[in-house]
């Protein structure tokens, strides 16, 4: 150990016998859950940490390790270490809408279009959509975000003889909702939502800017118009760090997950 070390370890306040590391996470975490470093949304570089703990990189990495354990932090390679927020309420409901969820936080919406194409519908959607198989589907995938920060993966399956055209509006900007006004939905509900978590593939870790080694909750769901016909069917991955989700009893609360 460091003498720098040793003086930490036995400095007022410290813990004898606590390993280092532990002592410099427990400062760290108090500091975050203390909301010390909203105004940069960021901790320190490693070398500042170093120099002002008195440690070497290695005890420091050990620390901000089991920060992003807890989900206090997260470590993006190059970019540095960030923040983990506290958690946004995503509602599930008969009439769950991602931008109403947002807004009701004071948070700003947004969406970017990742992927839109037509496919011969994979077999669970062709079941959920009630398709034959080989019946095609317009898979459209979408990055959803809270005040320009990534919370989701929504992957979306449409009918495609029922909604022709559809692509091509979204590529116009075009919002769903308004979309699917233009092809006679005026309203619609969701009729299941199932519930899972599975660790992420490195590509969704990427896009979500979360960690590999931290769960996603995963949301299957089914939406029908107000004659029960299905009109999509969607599998959207959350970031389990930025989101919790809550399932509302009501029937009216509020785009859909």
């Amino acid at each position: 150990m460091m003498t720098s070390e040793r003086a930490l370890s036995s400095a007022p306040g410290r813990r004898s016998g606590v390993a280092v590391w532990k002592q410099i996470a427990d400062t760290l975490s108090a500091e975050i859950r203390n909301r010390a470093f909203t105004a940069s949304g960021r901790l320190p570089s490693e070398n500042e940490l170093s120099q002002r703990f008195g440690v070497n990189r290695h005890t420091l990495r050990q620390a901000v390790a089991a920060l992003q354990l807890d989900g206090l932090v997260r470590i993006e390679p190059g970019r540095g270490t960030f923040v983990q927020h506290e958690l946004l309420d995503y509602v599930l409901s008969r009439r769950t809408r991602f931008s109403e969820n947002l807004q009701r936080q004071g948070l700003l919406p947004s969406k970017q279009l990742l992927t839109a194409r037509e496919m011969p519908a994979p077999e669970r959607a062709a079941h959920e959509l009630r398709l034959d198989k080989g019946a095609r589907v317009l898979m459209v995938e979408m990055l959803d975000e809270a005040n320009n920060q990534p919370i989701a993966l929504a992957t979306a399956y449409y009918p495609a003889a029922r909604f022709s055209g559809l692509l091509e509006m979204l590529n116009d900007g075009t919002r769903t909702t308004d979309i699917l006004r233009h092809f006679g939905v005026a309203d619609y509900l969701r009729a299941e939502s199932r519930i899972t978590t599975q660790m992420p593939s490195d590509e969704t870790a990427r896009l979500l800017k979360q960690a590999t080694n931290r769960p996603v909750l995963c949301v299957e769901c089914l939406d029908v118009d107000m004659d029960g016909r299905p009109i999509k069917y969607g599998e959207t991955v959350f970031c389990g760090d930025r989101v919790q989700l809550v399932v509302s009893a009501g029937q009216d609360v509020g785009e859909g997950a």
